[in-house]
This record gives C-alpha cells, structure tokens and sequence, in this order.
C-alpha cells in the first residue's frame, strides 16, 4: 500500500509564509492605492495651473486657492502654508509640500510628500 506524505492534512511551513505575505500586501495596497491615485490627480492639476500662469486671471492667489479647492477635493491635508509659488520675470515655481500620515495596525507610515513644478511665462 503507497502512504501519501501529507495524508493527514499537513500544510507546508512555505504555503503559510506565502499566505500571511499575501494577505500583508493586500492590506498594504487597500490602503496606499487610493492615496497614490490622489497624490497623482493633485500632481497634474498643479501641472495645469503652472501651465496656466500666462494668463492675466492666474494670479499666484487664484492658483493657491484652485490647489487647495483641489486637494479638499482629494482629502490631502494641504494648506496655504504648504504652497510656494515663486514667479521671475519669465519663470513660475510652484512648490508643495505636505505630510500624509498612512495609519497600518500596529504601525503609522510618514509620506512627506512634495510637488515641483518649474514653467517657462510667456507674456504678450
């Protein structure tokens, strides 16, 4: 008669490591994805509004509050203090820097997260 090795429903060490890694980055990625996608949505429109600086009505007050009406939008934790923007005679900065705060159990991740973008002004 043949014995089979795991006849008596013996599960291998190696399938339960492989399990408990699944299910980690399972959790890990729930959390994070979302907050990349907004983190990107928050990091174009920016791009958008230094694009945009050309025009007369972008002002630097119009263009702080779009990205503050924005990241309200996206549920970032970005406020005036957060935004830098710094115009020359033909250039535009526009900086953003804040902190995401990723809460795992047992532990808290820090994302300090900052945006730059650097655009030619074209006046007429």
């Amino acid at each position: 008669m043949r014995t089979w090795r795991y006849q008596r429903g013996e599960v291998p060490v190696g399938c339960l490591v492989g399990g408990v890694v699944a299910v980690i980055v399972v959790l890990v990625t729930i959390k994070v994805a979302p907050l990349m996608i907004h983190v990107g949505e928050l990091d174009k429109e920016i791009g958008v509004l230094a694009d945009r600086a050309n025009r007369r009505e972008y002002h630097d007050k119009r263009i702080q509050r779009s990205i503050i009406t924005k990241a309200e939008q996206l549920d970032l934790p970005v406020t005036k203090k957060d935004i830098d923007i710094k115009r020359t005679s033909n250039r535009i900065k526009v900086t953003v820097r804040y902190t995401i705060r990723i809460e795992f159990p047992g532990y808290t991740y820090v994302w300090n997260k900052e945006h730059f973008h650097d655009r030619p002004l074209f006046y007429n």
